[in-house]
Formats: structure tokens, C-alpha cells, sequence
């Protein structure tokens, strides 16, 4: 969902840097989609959360939500001047011939879809991060409790998908990032992510 929609119904959501310039330029309703696993490329924390959704291309073509748009910059770079021919891929020879794999700043977006993608045709698996830290209390651990989260929305929302528990590369400071920024299931889990 959109953070225009997730905000029109009351849920909670990470605040963003980039959410007044979504309001800005008539993006705030638009889905995006990263076009690279960002967690893996920055060996780091994904700012985004915990959880990938891999998408197959197939979704591209087959969902009806109004055009598909990807772009060249990433929005919380794009100033009240910058063209649009600097924010967007303008045609598919511009983006055959630009378009970098890995490139975090091109993401497809989904314009005009009510501020919903229907994934659930389309979700290829998911990936959990372990933060390999457990609650205080009860001393459960972080991803046990956030993978039964998610099999049971699946189950609630007849979807279908491998869950596989992230495999970070040598040198990746995710577990560090999470022991010092989450020290509770509280924190881990607050509105603020």
C-alpha cells in the first residue's frame, strides 16, 4: 500500500524524509518497488524494514493500476527544477539504453493504482531479516515472532510464498545495526520504523 493510503486508514508507518516530497509531485499515492535488494547492495539494514517482498516481472504486465513508471533519480534527490526527462525514463529506448541493474535510484512505481498492489499473483518469496536478538521479557526471539506474523497474514490473505530467512555476505553489518539501534521487541516493532 501507499503511504497515502496506509495514512487514509489510520495504520501506523516509518516516517520519511521523503514523504513531503512524494505530497510534492503527485507521488504519495504511487507504489514503489525497489529495482535491487538494498539490504544485500549496502550490506546494511534495509531503512525500509525487515522485510522483501521479490516480485516477479510478470507483475509489470499484469496488473491493471495505470502505468508503470520508473525512475532515473530518486525522488528525495529531485529539486522544483529538476525536468522531467532527470526524474523519469521517457520512453523504452531511454530506459534500454540507461537503465543500470543494481542502480538503487532506478525504481519502478506504479502510478495511479488507488494507492494498492495487488501482489499476491506475483510474490516470487520473501525475505526475513535475523536480527538474532530476543525480547527481554519473554526471551523469544525477533524472527520467530516476525515470520508467524507473516504466515498468518498470508494464511488470512490466501497467499502462497516461500519465507526464507536472509543470508547476509561476509562483512555485512546488519546484526550490529540492530544490536545497537533494537534492545527490545518494542523498539523493533514501533511506529517509528
Amino acid at each position: 500500500m501507499s503511504h497515502d493510503a496506509v495514512a487514509r486508514l489510520g495504520l501506523v508507518q516509518k516516517s520519511l524524509l521523503s514523504d513531503q516530497i512524494g505530497k510534492n509531485y503527485g507521488i504519495w499515492n504511487d507504489i514503489f518497488t525497489d529495482s535491487v535488494d538494498i539490504h544485500s547492495q549496502h550490506d546494511n539494514v534495509n531503512i525500509h524494514g525487515p522485510v522483501l517482498f521479490e516480485l516477479d516481472i510478470e507483475i509489470i504486465k499484469n496488473t491493471y493500476t495505470g502505468k508503470v513508471w520508473v525512475t532515473k533519480s530518486n525522488p528525495s534527490d529531485w529539486e522544483a527544477n529538476t525536468n522531467h526527462e532527470r526524474r523519469w525514463f521517457v520512453s523504452a529506448n531511454d530506459l534500454d539504453h540507461y537503465f543500470t541493474h543494481g542502480n538503487s535510484n532506478h525504481m519502478a512505481i506504479f502510478r495511479h493504482c488507488g494507492g494498492k498492489l495487488p501482489i499476491h499473483n506475483h510474490l516470487k518469496r520473501i525475505i526475513l531479516d535475523d536480527p538474532q536478538l530476543q525480547t527481554d521479557t519473554y526471551q523469544i526471539d525477533y524472527f520467530s515472532m516476525a515470520y508467524g506474523a507473516i504466515k498468518l497474514a498470508m494464511t488470512e490473505g490466501g497467499i502462497d510464498a516461500p519465507i526464507e530467512k536472509r543470508t547476509c555476505k561476509s562483512g555485512c553489518s546488519c546484526l550490529q545495526n540492530y544490536r545497537d539501534s533494537f534492545t527490545d521487541a518494542e523498539k523493533l516493532f514501533s511506529p517509528s520504523l
